[in-house]
């Protein structure tokens, strides 16, 4: 008990031995850093001989006009404690910075330079935590902008932090700091009017010093006005009511005027131009719809409280003018980014640029393009015929590795480029871990990327079924889907289920980033050097499997709430892929571009199995709505096969040159009718490129008919592919359909799935003459050389960039919150598909804004394209006999309208 005791009194004298050493290391530091400024700079500071004596903790507000300010104010202002200053986690994460930053025990601050609600939460949570340590005694810096300064005046906009933390600490001091002298400095925007590269600059000082004989550097004059304000002589503590007063405080003697100061003493120049800030948007704001407009109006007016007045109703008012700051601005792009189905990694600072991002005109600008690696130019070692070399997915799988190891498979911006040899290492590590996951369906929640491949060959190696989940049909969709399928573990990336902000109770989720870090080198060293010394060895870990059994379960979007699940064998879709390939006439000399994500059919069959078992290389993109990015990828990778949607082609097309399409050889469009005018354009944009329709189902793995390269017909989705039985009949005797009579089409064969998992509902197949048929539920004409002439759906669906949309889905949380009265239904949702898009239209009894009516929807978790265009209010719902809505009358009203 003694020995404790004495242990326990230790602890107190310790942590006091470590403050007092980490405050002495702090002050050495700061005393080293000063020294050495002062070889640069000749500082000049007024009003801070009182801060010694300031009792109690300190907050110190400066304006920001360069990143060397920081250090200046903190190896210049002496204050009784220590400031701990807040600094962005790109510096504060430097590896040479880092010990630093511990050290003087620095605050970290998320980036907000990207959507990201980790990031906001992160925020939020720092708040907190500096708040606790200003209630703790301990002093903070802390600049109120949030960001460098811009321009000649310091802008503080609607930053919330500073506001904040004051509200939080009401007993703190407040000390200003206004510094002059910087701007015009390479630390500065002043100096280019862009963002400085701090550690470029860092190193050129570090020359500049050396090449001045470390003595003789010229010195740039910088002035600190320092003041301490008494509480009660500032704002409430509104971010309203401070920030003007700050702005208005450290922009009292008027806009700065860049400093020139040489950067050798031996140099004659005495002046500089300084460019001007001005913000540059390659923007046509003409393009952007008024409707978007609007509802973007709208959507910022919800978050302001307020309406906006003609003048702010401009594209190029700021964010910050508005009274939005930096998580408000966050939270407007994301719920812009879930209602018109538009990303991009760019926070928008302009009411335009919000337009835009809603328009889909900012998804991206090349300016992050990334060069090729050297890898992906190496040609494959033969020319095989591109076909699949097994039966089953993971059997084919290690063939292809094994006949061209070293042959590029798979690439995109965040992997790079693999090898086979390189897939089959990470498939094989991971495998090792899925199959220790419980359950036999393992949910798969990733977009179109090389992780998405690795993780489907990985489960197949494993023994598990991938569940391929539909994020964009809402929570709701993913947790029936869950359910269905009794899933209790979803694999996915912490980057990508933080951007979606998707949450799926009752499952584990296993992110790509901790499996990564869970393996060690030497593991890795081995599975990679038995892929050289016994490759076929990975045959044997290969769990049995037959090729009618299930390899893949996908979700249709619903004829009601719930969505059906598919299960595609591993003879449906390697036969889909074989015949399409034969049809087609692809090469191991292609390059495919992946973008559509793998829970689509089109998606997954197309983008991924293709192209991964049959050797034709595949260069992903993960987000399908960024036509810059594709086109741009397009134009790197020499890509040449281009599966798509006819509206997500349409947005390439609209940012695309002929020199960005002149390795395409093949674009085949599906999911929805292509219009004449995106044909068109692609024919003149690519002129030696064949574009071809073709048509799917997700029950037919997916592809039923495409047309063939020099054998296609105008107007028809092509021919069926080999194997593939068509039959056409009376939707309601079900007898068959002359040629070039339009009617239900019915298929067979062995792409064909067997029926829905744990499905209550009608069968989907038919019986005639002994075969049994899969009701497509479309309405087509076939004609003498069995091309295919898609006429339209059978039941109420629309289809939208390649999207089923339920209309009786939509209507049901609509119906819900409106309800049916003794005078008959108060709401009905009807819509039609035209040339130009779809038109979906809510039809209701009471007064109902659009905007309203789609915040109906966004609660019940629709998202992207499911949303409504317009609303009308008329006087009766039209009933059948029966009582029900007679959808028939309402769509005549669109029609006519």
């Amino acid at each position: 008990m003694a020995f404790s005791h004495r242990t326990n009194a230790s602890v107190p004298r310790l942590l006091l031995e470590r403050w007092t050493m980490q405050r002495f290391f702090q002050r050495l530091f700061w005393w080293i850093a000063r020294c050495l400024l002062r070889l640069r700079y000749r500082v000049q500071v007024q009003g801070a001989d009182s801060l010694p004596n300031l009792d109690g903790p300190t907050i110190v507000m400066p304006n920001h006009p360069g990143y060397i300010d920081p250090p200046l104010v903190l190896s210049h202002l002496r204050l009784r404690d220590p400031l701990r200053p807040l600094v962005y986690t790109g510096t504060y994460r430097n590896p040479v910075l880092y010990p630093v930053m511990r050290a003087l025990g620095s605050v970290e601050v998320p980036e907000l330079s990207a959507q990201s609600r980790q990031a906001k939460q992160t925020t939020l949570d720092m708040i907190e935590k500096v708040a606790e340590a200003v209630g703790r005694g301990e002093s903070i810096l802390i600049y109120p902008s949030g960001r460098l300064q811009r321009d000649r005046c310091e802008v503080v906009g609607a930053s919330r932090a500073a506001a904040e933390l004051l509200r939080a600490c009401p007993d703190a001091n407040v000390v200003l700091v206004r510094t002059r002298g910087v701007w015009g400095s390479m630390f500065s925007w002043g100096r280019t009017a862009s963002q400085p590269p701090l550690g470029l600059c860092m190193v050129r000082g570090l020359l500049w010093m050396l090449a001045n004989l470390v003595f003789f550097l010229p010195r740039r004059r910088v002035t600190m006005q320092v003041q301490v304000i008494p509480r009660d002589q500032l704002p409430d503590a509104t971010r309203e009511q401070l920030n003007p007063f700050l702005e208005q405080w450290y922009n009292c003697d008027g806009p700065e005027t860049p400093t020139w100061v040489p950067y050798h003493f031996l140099s004659t120049r005495r002046d500089y131009d300084f460019p001007s800030y001005q913000q540059q948007l390659d923007i046509d704001f003409d393009q952007i719809r008024p409707a978007t407009r609007q509802a973007v109006d709208e959507m910022v007016e919800e978050h302001l409280r307020r309406p906006l007045n003609d003048s702010e109703r401009d594209p190029m008012t700021s964010l910050d003018q508005l009274g939005l700051d930096s998580l408000d601005r966050m939270d407007v792009a994301l719920e812009i980014e879930q209602r018109f189905g538009f990303r991009s990694d760019r926070v928008a600072a302009t009411l335009g640029e919000l337009w835009a991002l809603a328009e889909g005109m900012l998804t991206g600008d090349g300016s992050d393009a990334q060069a090729v690696p050297p890898l992906w130019t190496r040609a494959p070692t033969c020319d095989d015929q591109a076909t699949c070399l097994d039966d089953t997915m993971a059997r084919a799988f290690v063939q292809r590795v094994r006949a061209h190891p070293n042959d590029v498979a798979v690439a995109d911006r965040l992997s790079g480029v693999l090898t086979y040899r390189r897939m089959l290492v990470g498939a094989s590590l991971m495998s090792k871990r899925f199959a220790r996951l419980d359950g036999d369906a393992i949910g798969v929640l990733l977009p179109s990327s090389v992780a998405a491949d690795l993780v489907f060959f990985a489960l197949h190696l494993a023994g598990k079924l991938p569940v391929m989940l539909n994020w964009t049909t809402g929570p709701a969709h993913l947790e029936h889907a869950v359910q269905a399928m009794k899933i209790r573990h979803v694999i996915s990336s912490r980057r990508f289920i933080d951007r979606l902000g998707i949450e799926i109770e009752g499952v584990d989720y296993v992110l790509l980033e901790d499996l990564r870090a869970g393996i060690g080198r030497w593991e890795a060293a081995l599975t990679l050097a038995r892929t050289y010394l016994r490759i076929g060895s990975f045959l044997h870990d290969v769990p049995p499997a037959d090729e009618d059994d299930p390899a893949v379960v996908l979700f249709t979007s619903g004829s009601e709430a719930a969505p059906k699940a598919v299960p595609l064998s591993h003879a449906n879709l390697r036969v889909n892929v074989q015949t399409g390939i034969q049809a087609m006439g692809f090469t191991r000399q292609d390059v495919l571009l992946g973008f559509l994500p793998p829970f689509h059919s089109f998606g997954l069959a197309g983008n991924l199995v293709c192209p991964v078992l049959t050797g034709i290389r595949v260069v992903h993109h993960a987000d399908p709505t960024d036509a810059r990015g594709l086109v741009q990828t397009i134009a790197q990778y020499g890509v040449s096969l281009l599966f798509t949607t006819p509206t997500f082609l349409g947005y390439m097309l609209a940012r695309a040159t002929t020199e960005d399409f002149r390795t395409l050889r093949i674009v085949v469009t599906g999911a929805e009718k292509c219009p004449e005018n995106v044909r068109e354009t692609c024919a003149r944009l690519a002129p030696q490129a064949a574009v071809l329709e073709g048509y799917g189902i997700t029950e037919c793995s997916p592809v039923v008919s495409v047309g063939r390269p020099g054998k296609d017909k105008r107007g028809t989705v092509g021919q069926p592919l080999e194997g593939v039985r068509t039959c056409v009949v009376d939707p309601d005797t079900f007898q068959p359909r002359p040629i070039g009579q339009t009617g239900l089409l019915l298929v067979a064969g062995p792409t064909i799935f067997r029926g829905y998992l744990n499905h209550s509902g009608p069968d989907p197949f038919v019986d005639l003459d002994g075969v049994r048929w899969y009701n497509t539920g479309d309405l087509v004409a076939l004609d003498e050389e069995q091309f295919i002439h898609f006429q339209g759906r059978l039941k109420r669906f629309l289809k939208a960039g390649g999207e089923m949309i339920s209309l009786p889905a939509l209507e049901d949380p609509l119906t819900r919150r409106y309800p049916p009265t003794e005078d008959g239904p108060q709401v009905a949702i009807e819509g039609i598909e035209t040339p130009g898009g779809r038109r979906i239209v809510l039809f209701s009894t009471r007064p109902i804004s659009l905007k309203d009516a789609n915040a109906v929807l966004s609660e019940a978790g629709f998202r992207g394209v499911m949303r409504l265009d317009e609303t009308r209010q008329i006087d009766q719902i039209p009933v059948l006999g029966t009582g029900k809505t007679d959808y028939k009358i309402l769509r005549q009203q669109i029609v006519a309208n």
